[in-house]
């Protein structure tokens, strides 16, 4: 029954837009994602940053991450390019167990299946390199916008499905999200969100709908995103729920990353509509000799870059002898030189040509920017005529060209193992096996949920020798599924993350100058600064802060900041004095009007201080607690 259907939907080919500009989105979060951990690399991996380095300097691999994600964008080396991007996140992401944050794992989980889907058979460099692989002067060879839906789905499965499924099983065990404060509670307090939105959290019902409205979506979400007339009410909502999420909280990545995941619930009908905005009329016509080989190329590679439909080619041996403002110019001219009329009937020769239309194309623009500007508008003209004076622009003939058919590459799926089974039958068994493999994964990860842990617990199956025996495997694969996959629990904005949370900590340093300054970690409404975002954020408001204050990791937690901070205003040499500031705020059960903007007013208090004195840190931290 489960291959009958893999099989359908491997043979459902749809429209590979989608997937091309998913790839191109989520590669720019990514990217950034990758230049922020870059940015902060030696807050991360320095014993003590920039005080005392670490052993391993890690800006090289970051940069090379870094490239190779660039490539993937492009759809340059995609297959290549995604396989250095997985076993880079393996070493990053996998490993930074304390900047770990939910992101880390949509990263994991994608960039595995990125090495498998096809997001690289339109809008990418690798079509480009087929095109002009299998094209010459007399065929031109279009590979297939077409990809299985599989593609679709099981990005869509793995990177928000799995995600949704999981984290009801907490949201069920959750008082806050059970009584509809799930969305509430963390944007109302000051530390979890970088802007005010009092104005709508003041509305009562607003609110509760949104909560409700999450945990409905969430909860249905697994069995329904396959469906065609549930796609587009759920694309709305979860859109709109994670651009709520980019406009309250500091993690701009994970938002964007959810929704790039969106990007393939879009209707293809709409992708081909939204393109075809972009289809402008004609600005230029260009003149190409229809039987110069290094001509078609030169057609193949515009043409394709050309996203605007800019350039209308015409073969110059057909058309040429046509065009009325061509009278004069002999038929050897116009073959020796490119020549082109732009929609205001101006005629460009040779170079000027290119320049036209590299500077309209937008990938381009730069390139033909430089060559209007000297010493490179005259490199340009000297290398644009001895490629001229050196082109064959004779017919092309199997002699003088050296024509031969192209080899047009076989449909793989068509190739034969045996009799009676293809190389389709082998994908669609893997692709099948995969898939309930992963299922598996994730059913192991809902084990452990807080719903299922407390159920365990209530009939008393946690205490049986048979859970004891199974947990062992269970708890192995977990850790796998969770490092390689990123199939892992979810339990985002939870009771724990907030309850007795009631202290919100800020730095303030005093200049040499006497002037004091908040450093970028918490700012003076209490609302996260620029340190303080995506995995920082996590790391400062969790794990060096929490609910429960731990006096060594909040001392070690501000020495690592604030010597990050001190490197960044070269301040390294300077004996430095930082206080320590409290604001206590209160941690709701139930809904109150204007808590945020009560919680911003809240004044500081004097938390302690430390010291950076000849490089060494020292520390005085009262007991925020007792404050």
């Amino acid at each position: 029954m489960a291959l009958k259907l893999f099989k359908k939907l491997y043979d459902k080919k749809v429209d590979a837009n989608g997937l091309a500009l998913f790839r191109i989105f989520y590669g720019f979060v990514l990217l950034f994602e990758v230049i922020q951990l870059f940015y902060f690399r030696h807050l991360i991996f320095d014993k003590i940053p920039y005080f005392s380095p670490s052993e391993i300097n890690f800006s090289i691999p970051l940069v090379l991450w870094m490239a190779s994600i660039f490539c993937i964008i492009l759809g340059l080396f995609t297959r290549f390019s995604t396989v250095i991007n997985y076993l880079f996140s393996i070493v990053f992401l996998s490993t930074i167990s304390s900047y770990e944050y939910h992101m880390f794992y949509a990263y994991m989980g994608v960039n595995f299946l990125l090495m498998f889907v096809n997001t690289h058979q339109v809008f990418s460099f690798d079509r480009l390199r087929l095109k002009l692989k299998y094209s010459n002067s007399r065929t031109l060879y279009y590979p297939s916008r077409k990809a299985s839906v599989l593609n679709y789905y099981i990005l869509i499965l793995v990177a928000i499905g799995f995600v949704y499924f999981d984290s009801i099983f907490f949201k069920l065990a959750s008082p806050i999200w059970l009584k509809g404060l799930g969305v509430w509670l963390p944007a109302s307090l000051p530390h979890f969100t970088h802007i005010n939105t009092s104005l709508l959290l003041n509305l009562k019902w607003l609110v509760l709908f949104l909560g409700y409205l999450t945990f409905v979506f969430e909860a249905i979400f697994i069995f329904t995103f396959f469906r065609k007339k549930w796609r587009s009410p759920l694309l709305i909502v979860g859109i709109g729920l994670h651009l709520g999420i980019l406009i309250c909280f500091p993690i701009p990545w994970f938002a964007l990353g959810v929704m790039s995941i969106y990007i393939l619930m879009i209707p293809h009908k709409y992708i081909s509509r939204i393109r075809q905005l972009f289809n402008f009329n004609h600005q230029i016509t260009f003149y190409y000799d229809e039987e110069c080989p290094l001509c078609i190329r030169t057609k193949i590679i515009i043409s394709h870059l050309d996203f605007f439909n800019i350039v209308d080619f015409k073969g110059v041996r057909n058309y040429g002898h046509k065009e009325i403002k061509f009278k004069g110019i002999s038929r050897e001219e116009l073959l020796d030189n490119i020549y082109s009329i732009t929609k205001k009937g101006k005629i460009l020769v040779g170079v000027n040509t290119y320049r036209f239309i590299l500077l309209r194309i937008p990938l381009l623009f730069l390139v033909g920017l430089i060559m209007y500007i000297p010493p490179f508008s005259i490199i340009a003209r000297s290398v644009y005529s001895k490629i001229a004076l050196n082109r064959n622009t004779d017919r092309c003939t199997e002699d003088n060209c050296g024509y031969t058919l192209p080899n047009i590459p076989q449909e793989v799926d068509a190739i034969k193992i045996f009799k009676d089974f293809s190389v389709k039958d082998l994908k669609v068994k893997i692709i099948s096996f995969s898939i309930l493999v992963l299922l598996f994964f994730q059913l192991n990860v809902t084990y452990h949920s807080l719903l299922v842990n407390n159920l365990k617990e209530k009939i008393g199956f946690s205490e049986t020798n048979f859970a004891a025996k199974i947990n062992i495997p269970s708890k192995i694969i977990y850790k796998l599924s969770s490092t390689l996959l990123g199939i892992t629990s979810h339990a985002v904005f939870m009771d724990a993350h907030m309850d007795d949370y009631n202290h919100i900590i800020a730095v303030q340093v005093l200049l040499p100058n006497g002037d004091k300054q908040f450093i970028p970690l918490i700012d003076e409404n209490g609302h996260p600064g620029y340190y303080n975002y995506s995995f920082n954020w996590v790391k400062y408001g969790w794990r060096v802060n929490s609910p429960n204050i731990d006096q060594t990791l909040l001392s070690n937690g501000l020495r690592d900041f604030s010597a990050f901070w001190v490197h960044k205003n070269n301040l390294e040499n300077t004996n430095i004095k930082f206080n320590i500031l409290v604001k206590k705020i209160d941690s709701p059960k139930n809904w109150s009007y204007n808590f945020l903007n009560i919680q911003i007013k809240k004044p500081w208090v004097n938390g302690g201080y430390f010291i950076w004195e000849d490089q060494k840190f020292s520390s005085y931290i009262l007991d925020i607690e007792k404050i």
